[in-house]
């Protein structure tokens, strides 16, 4: 206990009333508002659930890592040329191959039909669909802006089976081209052969027979190229999907970003007080901390909030305050922690009921802290019970002196919010109380007013 608590004789009292009132002489300043405390301070006191969270991720990460299978890829490269045969000179045309239509024609059913049967070895009517399927989910297609190069990548879980299905791919699309190529030069032969055959049934025209004879003998001869392979799949020696330092990575950031998003949604879902800074925002005035009924600076510092009015009477003869908390063992705490303050001033605490409080007449001279220097303080304190109303609360703040409204840190910040705001601005000063000890360790009980 301080050694201004422990002072005996005038100059003890007089210290007593200036350190009561927050000053030498005159009244006591009002409190400043309370500061407020930084996001990001609020936050960090959630530490437990961020760390919790950070934790949790990072291991579901390295698990993650540890059993996820690895997959390879591996790709295979080719130019496409136009498949489209030109009647006049029997030769592939010069026009440029649309690419996308390309890689879809890659990607479609027929081309993974075809590379099916060539990785079974068996005809393209016995191939298996399952595995033409899974191909289809395996591949992914490319080809570079301003180019005619088609590019087929393949991931597996086995590099050896990435590389041949790679492989394969390429070389049923170019088979496909090919006889896609050759159905149209047949076509182009079937009907210069029908020309032929009508010139020369009329035999009219003989410079144009002889064109078409030489335009068929010419298409006859040539083999237009559907496009060939520029690089062909090798088996990757590395796997392309996440390490596991990649999930450690991962789960590290992700851990630490999940971990704040559930420590800011705890802090806004949280409605028990928990801390005084939390207490502080939903009354708008600064909290009386009370860690335990020993708490004599606790207790001083309530009854200067008490006495922080010119005309409030506390601690002086017949002052009377009233003290509620939700829980018994709050209410009790306060009181006794006052009851030690008063006893090492040569003063006392007496209890009574809420409507004996009520009806007794307050301190018996004016509101100047001087006239009182030489009497010892006294209270009347009531603890009036939790299940008391808001009504009742209020009847009695506008009849005391002062209203101690004690919480423990589970109590409910809203409740206590909503009662604070009905009874601040009343007659009596109201000031909120943040007690830590949850249970008094004895009943407070009138023992001074007995003695008297």
């Amino acid at each position: 206990m301080s050694e201004t608590l422990h002072t005996i004789g005038a100059d003890g009292r007089r210290t007593r009333a200036e350190d009561a009132r927050g000053g030498t002489g005159g009244p006591g300043t009002p409190p400043a508002p309370p500061a407020t405390t930084p996001p990001w301070r609020r936050l960090a006191r959630r530490w437990p659930t961020i760390l919790g969270t950070w934790l949790l991720v990072l291991v579901a990460a390295l698990v993650a890592g540890l059993l996820w299978p690895p997959s390879y890829q591996a790709t295979a490269s080719m130019t496409v040329s136009p498949s489209a045969v030109n009647p006049l000179t029997g030769a592939s045309g010069t026009e440029e191959v649309e690419m996308q239509t390309e890689m879809a024609t890659m990607a479609s059913q027929r081309i993974t039909t075809r590379a099916a049967a060539l990785l079974q070895d068996v005809p393209v009517e016995d191939a298996d669909p399952a595995l033409a399927q899974e191909l289809v989910e395996q591949l992914e297609t490319a080809a570079p802006d301003d180019t005619q190069v088609l590019r087929v990548t393949v991931t597996a879980g086995d590099p050896n089976q990435a590389a041949e299905r790679a492989n394969a791919l390429a070389e049923a699309y170019l088979a496909d081209r090919a006889e896609d190529v050759r159905t149209t030069a047949d076509d182009t032969l079937k009907r210069i052969d029908e020309s032929i055959a009508g010139l020369e049934r009329s035999d009219d025209d003989a410079y144009s027979l002889r064109q078409l004879r030489e335009q068929r003998t010419a298409l006859a001869l040539i083999s237009p190229t559907p496009g060939r392979v520029i690089s062909e799949a090798t088996p990757p020696e590395q796997p392309s999907s996440a390490g596991l330092l990649l999930f450690l990575a991962g789960g590290l950031a992700g851990g630490l970003l999940l971990g704040a998003l559930a420590g800011a949604l705890r802090e806004r879902a949280d409605h028990t007080v928990r801390r005084p800074d939390r207490l502080a925002e939903v009354t708008g005035t600064p909290v009386v901390v009370l860690r335990s009924e020993d708490d004599a600076d606790g207790a001083l510092e309530l009854l200067r909030r008490l006495a922080q009015d010119q005309g409030r009477a506390v601690p002086r003869p017949g002052s009377r305050i009233a003290v509620h908390s939700a829980r018994p063992g709050q209410a009790a705490v306060v009181v006794n922690a006052l009851d030690e303050v008063l006893t090492s001033w040569g003063g006392s605490i007496e209890l009574v009921g809420a409507d004996t409080l009520a009806e007794t007449v307050g301190p018996m001279a004016g509101p100047d802290w001087p006239e009182f220097d030489d009497a010892p303080p006294a209270l009347l304190a009531a603890v009036v019970p939790p299940r008391a109303g808001v009504a009742e609360l209020a009847a009695l703040a506008d009849r005391v002196d002062g209203v101690v409204l004690a919480v423990e840190p589970r109590g409910d910040r809203r409740r206590f919010g909503s009662l604070f705001a009905r009874l601040a601005g009343r007659g009596a000063a109201v000031v909120p109380a943040f007690v830590a000890q949850r249970q008094a360790r004895t009943e407070p009980a009138p023992a001074h007013a007995a003695q008297d």
